[in-house]
């Protein structure tokens, strides 16, 4: 099994590598290798500004983004034991946005706002979720969540009806203090995921299991799901709530590498960032010079991918240990 995903970390590297080169090229304008390297060169010339001002940030952007959302989604599902579990579908993200948006227009002056809101937002709608019986219940606990994404959207949409800025979610226009803010905060958050992988294998067993051997149960529980939900409200802050990717990509990393996290988070890492570039670069070429925003494009791949995986009965039902 160590060998066979050897080769899938080997595709999905590969992927990323021709995938960002097409990135660097595609656009309203279209690049080549010789405007790439007169870019490399040339300073001064109008492929440096295009290259290094304009699509360099959004790359290094979507990569974190997408890495992070991933990894995001991996972990509520060790966390809830349901492979649909994710910050996107659980209210996690829209609480995010719409805590963002409060805090721009009531705490204008307040330093790394959009950050500190974001993190408040996916905080409440994390207690709420895990307040009652859901926990105990996939049908409970997938309800509830998308009762409450409904609910932050709408009140989102109420307090943006005089509002100025709205996220759109997209990678459109970011710049390198954005995309420094998501490399800083992803890099954190996919650090400390890596380092507890581990955790979320001990999850596969029962809590009574765990008690017996001396494992503190909540303690890792919580700590997953606040590491989860500070990954996704953390690009939520930067470039607002995107959905699926943390269900599509753990899903399939599940199919190609095996159930053991120590694996798992690491090419879920690496698939959710070529999944996102992958997404962000069709959505800004297929209707040049207009573009397809990110959570868009994702909602096109991941809304069809959701429906065959609940019609297949795999949705509310618990995930295979094995």
């Amino acid at each position: 099994m160590k060998q066979h995903a050897n080769w899938w970390y080997g595709g999905v590297i590969g992927l990323l590598l021709v995938t960002i080169a097409i990135a660097l090229m595609a656009g309203t304008v279209w690049l080549g290798p010789r405007q790439l390297s007169v870019a490399l060169s040339d300073h001064g010339s109008q492929a440096f500004v295009t290259v290094f001002s304009l699509r360099v940030p959004r790359i290094l952007s979507s990569l974190i983004c997408g890495g992070s959302l991933a990894v995001a989604g991996a972990l509520f599902q060790a966390v809830f034991r349901n492979p649909i579990a994710d910050p996107s579908i659980l209210g996690i993200s829209s609480a995010a946005d719409f805590f963002k948006l409060g805090g721009a227009m009531l705490l204008p002056w307040l330093p790394g706002r959009a950050w500190l809101m974001a993190l408040l937002g996916g905080l409440v709608a994390l207690v709420i979720l895990t307040s009652g019986r859901a926990l105990a219940d996939p049908f409970r606990l997938i309800i509830v969540g998308v009762a409450l994404d409904a609910t932050f959207v709408g009140l989102q949409q109420l307090l943006s009806s005089g509002a100025t800025q709205v996220s759109h979610s997209t990678f459109n226009g970011l710049t390198w203090a954005d995309a420094t803010t998501l490399l800083i905060l992803g890099v954190v958050g996919l650090f400390v995921a890596l380092v507890l992988a581990p955790w979320a294998n001990y999850l596969k067993l029962t809590d009574a299991a765990l008690k017996n051997v001396g494992v503190p149960v909540k303690v890792i529980r919580w700590s997953l799901l606040l590491l989860g939900m500070y990954l996704a409200t953390s690009v939520t802050a930067v470039v607002g709530a995107i959905p699926f990717v943390g269900i599509v990509v753990p899903n399939v990393a599940r199919r190609l590498v095996g159930h053991d996290y120590q694996t798992l988070i690491p090419f879920s890492m690496l698939a959710g960032a070529w999944l996102m570039l992958a997404a962000d670069t069709l959505g800004r070429t297929v209707i040049v010079p207009s573009e397809i925003s990110a959570a868009t494009m994702m909602a096109v791949i991941g809304g069809p991918f959701v429906i065959i995986l609940l019609q297949r009965g795999r949705g509310l039902h618990g995930m295979s240990t094995r």
